[in-house]
C-alpha cells in the first residue's frame, strides 16, 4: 500500500507554477517554470574542481552538478571535464584548463511563452571543444582572452588558449571571431577547416589558416561524440511532448532505463537499476546517491550520482508501486524556462513512496558558512520494504494495476548531418513536437593540417607555425565510423601545466553506479561514458 502526497513542492524550483497532472489523488506535480538557468557537468574524470562567484574555496565537482552563472570549472593535470547546456551545446575541458561562466540568462520575449537563452562563456586558459547549435533562441559567446567565437552554423570549434592569442580552429560548420581588445576592433567568419588566431600587436588584424594542426585530444573529443553517437538507437519519443526548451539530459533516460505508456496516465520512465533490484526490496533510493551541493542565493542543490540523474531532479515526480519499483512521471513544467529553486525545508520530488521510506527534505543552511556538500541521510524510520517485482524485463509491465506497453524507440532522428553530439539531446518545439536542430553546417567535414599563415589585414601577422601532419576526416559528418585510431600528437608543455597527448581507448558503457549513502562529502563521481 502506498500514501499518495497531495500538494507535493518541488525542492527545486522558485516561483514555479503548479500543474495538475492525473497520477494519483489530488496528485500536483511541480513545474519548472523558473528563470534561473543551470548548465549540467555531464562529465569529468581525474582532478575537477569549481570555484564560486563568492571566492570561497574550490571544491571538488561532481557529476550532475548544477553549474550557475559566476562559477568556474577548472580541470587539474589529469582532469577532463563536459558541460551540457538546454539545447544540446556543450563544452569539453582538457587537462590544465579553466572555463568561466560569466552569464546565464532568459529573457521572455512574450510570443507564446518563448525565450531567449543568453549564454556567456570565458574560457580562461587551456584547451577546449565547444559544440555549439545555432539558433535564434539560444545565443552563446566564448571569450578568450579578448577574441569572442560564436557560432553561425552547428559548429564544432577547437580553442587553443595556452597562452596568448588564442587559435581557433573550426573542425565544422562556421563560426564567426570578434576581436574586442582596441578600440579599432575586428571579425570575420571561419569556415571549417580554418584556424584564425589574433594579431597580438593589431587588434584589427588576424593571422589565418585554410587548414587545421592536428592535435592528440582531437580523437578525445571525437571518442566522446562517439559515445553520444552510441545513444542514438535507443531513443524514443518520450521527450517530445515534455522536453521544451529544456532539452539537455533526455537521451539519457531512453539509454539508461524503459519508458512505458500507462493507459489513462501517461508515460513512466524506470531506471534499470531500479529494475533489476524489485526481486529483493526497495534498494533502489532515488536519492540514494549524491550529495547537496550549496550555491550563495539558491541554497542546496541536488547532484545525483546517476550517469541519468539530470531531468527526473528538475521536474516531475518520482512513485513507487508494489509489484514494478521506483518510476518517474515527467510533466508539462519539464520543458519550461530555466530550474528554479525552493529554499532548505521543502520535501524532494516523492509523489508516493513505499511503506517505512522517509522523504529527504532540501537541507536548512545552519548559521554562518554552509557546508557546501552534504551527503544524503536516511537516520530513523524502519528500513524500505516492497513487495517482490519481476527483476528486469523489456515486455509489458503491470503499473498501479493496468498493463503497460514499453514505448518503441524511433532511431537517432533528423539531425544527423550534426556533430554527433548535438544529436544526443536537443529542445523540442512545443506546437509542432518536432526537433530543434539548429543550422546544419554546410560545410565538408574534411580538413587538413598545416604549416603557415595567411594574413587578412594589411600587413603580414606575427609568425606562427603550427605542426605539419597529415589529412584528418574529423567524425563529426560520419557519426557511424568507429574509434578514431588518429595517431597521437605529442603537444609542447602549455604555460598553464603539462598536458599529456591523448591515447585513445575502447569506448565502453559500464553499469550505473550502486546506491551509497557516505558518512561524509563524497569523492568526485566519474560518469559511465
Amino acid at each position: 500500500m502506498h500514501r499518495s502526497i497531495p500538494g507535493f513542492l518541488l525542492a527545486l524550483g522558485v516561483g514555479i507554477g503548479i500543474a495538475l497532472v492525473d497520477f494519483g489523488p489530488s496528485a500536483r506535480a511541480a513545474d519548472s517554470t523558473g528563470n534561473t538557468r543551470a548548465a549540467r557537468l555531464t562529465y569529468l574524470q581525474g582532478t575537477v574542481t569549481v570555484d564560486r562567484e563568492d571566492n570561497s574555496e574550490p571544491q571538488p565537482a561532481q557529476i550532475n552538478l548544477p553549474l550557475l552563472a559566476g562559477v568556474r570549472l577548472a580541470t587539474g593535470d589529469d582532469g577532463q571535464a563536459e558541460v551540457e547546456f538546454e539545447d544540446g551545446s556543450l563544452v569539453r575541458l582538457t587537462p590544465n584548463s579553466a572555463l568561466a561562466l560569466d552569464n546565464l540568462t532568459i529573457e521572455l520575449t512574450g510570443e507564446g511563452g518563448a525565450g531567449v537563452f543568453t549564454t556567456g562563456l570565458r574560457l580562461l586558459h587551456g584547451l577546449a571543444y565547444l559544440e555549439l547549435r545555432a539558433t535564434p533562441q539560444y545565443r552563446y559567446t566564448l571569450d578568450a582572452g579578448g577574441d569572442v567565437l560564436s557560432p553561425v552554423e552547428n559548429a564544432t570549434v577547437r580553442v587553443n588558449f595556452d597562452e596568448p592569442p588564442a587559435v581557433f580552429a573550426v573542425l565544422d560548420g562556421t563560426a564567426r571571431v570578434d576581436r574586442l581588445i582596441g578600440a579599432a576592433g575586428a571579425g570575420r567568419e571561419v569556415r571549417a577547416g580554418e584556424s584564425l588566431r589574433g594579431d597580438p600587436a593589431n587588434s584589427a588584424l588576424y593571422a589565418l589558416t585554410p587548414e587545421i594542426a592536428e592535435d592528440s585530444w582531437d580523437t578525445w573529443n571525437e571518442d566522446r561524440d562517439q559515445a553520444a553517437a552510441s545513444d542514438a538507437p535507443s531513443r524514443t519519443a518520450a521527450r517530445d511532448n515534455f522536453a521544451g526548451a529544456q532539452g539537455y539530459g533526455w537521451s539519457d533516460l531512453d539509454a539508461y532505463g524503459s519508458w512505458y505508456d500507462v493507459p489513462g496516465q501517461g508515460p513512466v520512465w524506470q531506471p534499470q537499476i531500479a529494475a533489476s533490484d524489485a526481486y529483493a526490496d526497495a534498494a533502489f533510493d532515488p536519492y540514494g546517491n549524491g550529495a547537496w551541493v550549496w550555491y550563495p542565493g539558491t541554497g542546496y542543490l541536488w547532484a545525483s550520482g546517476y550517469a541519468w540523474g539530470w531531468t527526473p531532479y528538475r521536474c516531475g515526480n518520482w512513485s513507487y508501486f508494489n509489484g514494478f519499483g521506483w518510476g518517474w512521471t515527467p510533466v508539462a513544467g519539464c520543458g519550461g524556462f530555466g530550474w528554479g529553486f525552493w529554499g532548505g525545508g521543502r520535501p524532494v520530488n516523492i509523489l508516493r513512496e513505499p511503506n517505512g521510506y522517509r522523504i529527504s527534505h532540501v537541507p536548512v543552511p545552519r548559521p554562518g558558512t554552509p557546508r557546501p556538500i552534504l551527503p544524503p541521510r536516511r537516520a530513523g524510520g524502519p528500513p524500505a520494504v516492497a513487495q517482490p517485482g519481476p527483476g528486469l524485463v523489456t515486455g509489458p509491465r503491470r503499473i498501479d494495476g493496468v498493463m503497460a506497453m514499453p514505448l518503441e524507440t524511433v532511431g537517432s532522428g533528423d539531425a544527423s548531418r550534426d556533430p554527433s553530439a548535438l544529436q544526443r539531446d536537443y529542445p523540442v518545439d512545443r506546437a509542432t513536437h518536432a526537433a530543434i536542430a539548429g543550422r546544419p553546417s554546410t560545410q565538408p567535414g574534411a580538413i587538413h593540417t598545416a604549416a603557415g599563415w595567411q594574413s587578412t589585414g594589411a600587413r603580414p601577422a606575427t609568425a606562427y607555425s603550427p605542426q605539419a601532419g597529415r589529412r584528418i576526416t574529423p567524425s563529426y559528418s560520419y557519426p557511424n565510423r568507429g574509434v578514431s585510431s588518429t595517431t597521437p600528437v605529442v603537444r609542447s608543455a602549455p604555460p598553464q601545466g603539462s598536458r599529456p597527448a591523448y591515447t585513445p581507448a575502447p569506448v565502453q558503457r559500464s553499469a550505473p553506479p550502486a546506491p551509497s549513502r557516505p558518512a561524509s562529502a563524497p569523492a568526485p563521481a566519474r560518469s559511465p561514458r
